[in-house]
């Protein structure tokens, strides 16, 4: 009984701690949940045709991020695990953005407690794990990876390679035995990050060097025992590399590489690392966009600062090599795993000019949070008797704790839907290609092309041969009636870029638009032969048939469109298709589909009215025009469509 007693004592401060641990990293978040998706996201969720069906999981594993686009062989990024989680999300909640903004929330408050179970296990000491746990929990250079949808795999990445390295610290048992269970769930975990993303493999060297350097009982383990300990990992790493190569083509493709000198590498490595740990350590004036020069005689002041910042943690890793060696691998662990993205040359792959980003450090700052948690306990300890210092130190504590919640609070917004992400990152970043693009994009949508032009204009004068930035000006002069100008520059980005499919369905449009009917269908043709999966291209192609009166066909297209991403636009056609066959439970069925997409789409109770008014079911057309009616009260061929109904319902009745 006084054993369970002492059991049950110690084990409800622990639920208690991770409790609050878990609310530190939720509360801060929670106005997230308010935001939209932004940027990437358009790609990886809402034109992501991975995400809409479980048959496309052979695909997920065994090919490249943006597969499903055309370009896999633009970049050899490995994410499974990214589309796997969209995947569950669309399959659960559909394309809610606040669905996919809580996983993210939930996937770092993960991180915050596996972080303090491999900092408990690590250190031996709760008040090490519970202050590390804290400061990353709320530390504010964490809002970009937490904050941004299309920033998932940082968050996945961290968290399996947490539980790995925390299963590995299991492994070693007295004698220099190995657990077997705490292996296999190392290597579990790891595949796991494997597969999140590919800083990963950052794993295998520090396990190596802290079964050599670190482990309590290295100097009674022999070599043979220690490598037991840590092979699993080099095996599994040696296993991805050579997937990657035979089924991938490499871990990096040639053209995705920056063309620069070794030594330029090297340079800007120093650069980015002295940025990297002067953000980490203060986090102030956080934007999505961190311009960098492109030329290294410009990068000499950040070199310089890059240089004495990686002197200053080599004293510090010295100092607490002897004095407190532990406390060293939270500084190992931070080089480590931030090497990957040191290398401006793999980094740099759709802008020059960004090669750092915050979300980055996501992994990297658990080493610092393992430094700063040391350092706080050890403060604890001194002050221990001393009332009015613990005072001071406590309230140091929490004044910085505030500070963080408020920042994170406040960045939180900046993700709250485009335009407000893109004109807040453009105030800090007015330089920045990606942008201005993008926003000139988010206008073209919702009809501003005055807007959109100028904000491509500013586009183009920092990279007039952007491909993207060409494609987009290529509509624009299509709607102006720019037809020549819209034509050379999509031919131009297709000769810069002939994988890219984008290309091609825009000038198949503009084709359509000038009435060369060959022309579209042989561009629409081009861009499915690069993505087969493109439901734009299968829709674009619909559309064509149907004006061209070739219904069957148009038919075939929007439904391979709706197989590929279910949208209403493309069920109506389907339908309408159908209804020009006189197909009309086949259009029923299309037009139903629809109004399960979107709701409060008038269109499809309208079209399914028409379709119940012609196969004689009056009520069921009479009860589509009046939910058709409640959301669209004004539209005006809809009530003439109502009013011939009724006046045709009245002429079949008895007098």
């Amino acid at each position: 009984m006084k054993q369970w007693i002492n059991s049950e004592n110690r084990r409800w401060p622990e639920i208690a701690g991770l409790s609050g641990l878990a609310l530190l990293a939720l509360l801060p978040y929670i106005n997230t949940l308010k935001n939209g998706f932004v940027y990437d996201d358009t790609s990886q969720v809402l034109n992501n045709p991975y995400i809409h069906n479980f048959r496309h999981l052979r695909a997920i594993f065994t090919s490249t991020v943006y597969s499903y686009a055309g370009t896999g062989d633009v970049t050899n990024y490995y994410r499974p695990m990214m589309h796997v989680l969209y995947l569950v999300c669309f399959q659960l909640f559909g394309l809610d953005p606040k669905w996919f903004h809580a996983a993210n929330v939930l996937l770092h408050a993960g991180v915050v407690i596996a972080l303090f179970k491999a900092t408990e296990r690590l250190f031996r000491d709760r008040k090490v794990a519970l202050a590390a746990a804290a400061l990353f929990a709320l530390h504010p250079i964490h809002t970009e990876a937490v904050d941004w949808v299309a920033a998932a795999p940082d968050l996945l990445v961290a968290l399996f390679f947490l539980l790995s390295f925390w299963a590995f610290l299991w492994v070693a048992q007295p004698q220099g035995r190995i657990s077997v269970a705490s292996s296999l769930g190392m290597s579990a975990f790891f595949v796991l990050a494997l597969l999140s993303k590919e800083s990963a493999v950052t794993l295998p060297p520090l396990a190596t060097c802290y079964e050599h350097f670190y482990r309590e009982d290295r100097a009674e383990t022999r070599w043979i025992q220690k490598l037991g300990r840590y092979a699993p990992l080099w095996a599994l790493s040696l296993a991805y590399l050579l997937f990657r190569r035979r089924v991938l083509g490499g871990f990096l493709p040639a053209h995705d590489v920056r063309l620069m000198p070794f030594s330029e590498v090297v340079l800007s490595a120093f650069a980015l690392i002295g940025k990297y740990i002067w953000y980490a350590v203060w986090p102030v004036s956080l934007c999505f966009a961190h311009l960098y020069p492109t030329r290294i005689g410009a990068l000499w002041p950040s070199i310089a600062a890059g240089v004495a910042a990686l002197a200053l943690l080599a004293a510090i890793l010295v100092l607490l090599w002897k004095r407190a060696r532990l406390a060293s691998f939270g500084l190992l662990w931070f080089l480590v795993t931030l090497s990957p993205v040191l290398n401006a040359r793999w980094i740099v792959t759709f802008s020059s000019s960004l090669p750092f980003a915050e979300r980055y450090l996501y992994l990297p700052s658990i080493g610092l949070c393992w430094m700063a948690g040391w350092g706080f306990a050890v403060l604890v300890e001194k002050t221990r008797h001393r009332i009015t210092w613990r005072v001071a130190l406590m309230t140091a504590a929490a004044a910085l704790a505030v500070l963080c919640i408020a920042r994170v609070v406040r960045r939180n917004r900046d993700w709250r839907d485009e335009v407000t992400f893109y004109t807040r990152t453009l105030a800090l970043a007015p330089k920045t290609f990606e942008m201005h693009e993008s926003l000139g994009a988010v206008y073209y949508t919702c009809g501003d092309l005055k807007g959109a032009e100028r904000e491509w204009e500013q586009a183009r004068q920092l990279d007039p041969l952007e491909v993207s930035l060409l494609d987009n000006l290529g509509l624009l002069y299509r709607d102006e009636g720019r037809y020549d100008d819209a034509i050379a520059a999509l031919k131009k980005s297709i000769r810069i870029f002939p994988v890219d499919p984008n290309g091609h369905i825009n000038l198949g449009l503009t084709y359509r638009t000038m009435g060369d009917a060959a022309s579209a269908e042989r561009e629409f043709r081009a861009a499915l032969a690069l993505a087969p999966l493109s439901a734009g291209a299968h829709h674009s192609l619909g559309e064509l048939y149907f004006g061209q009166k070739k219904f069957a066909e148009a038919a075939k297209e929007f439904t391979l469109s709706t197989q590929i991403i279910p949208s209403t636009k493309a069920y109506l056609g389907q339908g309408l298709a159908f209804m020009e066959l006189s197909q009309y439970d086949q259009a029923e069925q299309a037009f139903k589909a629809a109004e399960a997409t979107n709701p409060w789409d008038s269109r499809p109770h309208f079209v399914l009215g028409y379709v119940y008014g012609v196969n004689g079911k009056i009520a069921d057309a009479v009860k589509e025009y009046q939910e058709g009616f409640k959301l669209d009260p004004d539209n005006k061929e809809a009530r003439a469509a109502f009013q011939q109904l009724q006046a045709a319902a009245a002429a079949t009745q008895p007098r």
